[in-house]
């Protein structure tokens, strides 16, 4: 399990749906859609139950088939991206 405290959240100006098995984010302030597939909706649900980032990076290989070392990366550049975006936001663990 990755040692990251850190928890994600998602700040109050950003809006989001389901919509044909995909997360659609919106983010009020500026106005820009998002769209996040399947293995970024899922990673976006966990971000919204309060779940550390260690624990989420952790989570995901179980779930999607692939190697660990690339699922965990890919699905920390999109957090990354979404920080960067302020679509989410990291607390300190």
């Amino acid at each position: 399990m990755t040692t990251d405290h850190r928890k994600p959240s998602i700040p109050s100006n950003v809006l989001w749906r389901e919509e044909d098995g995909n997360t659609v984010l919106f983010d009020e302030q500026n106005g820009e859609p998002y769209l996040l597939n399947e293995t970024g909706a899922r990673i976006w649900e966990l971000c919204n139950e309060d779940v550390p980032l260690g624990e989420i990076l952790s989570l995901l290989p179980q779930e999607f088939e692939g190697d660990t070392t690339v699922i965990q990366k890919q699905a920390m550049d999109l957090i990354q991206d979404l920080v960067e975006k302020k679509l989410l936001e990291l607390s300190a663990g």
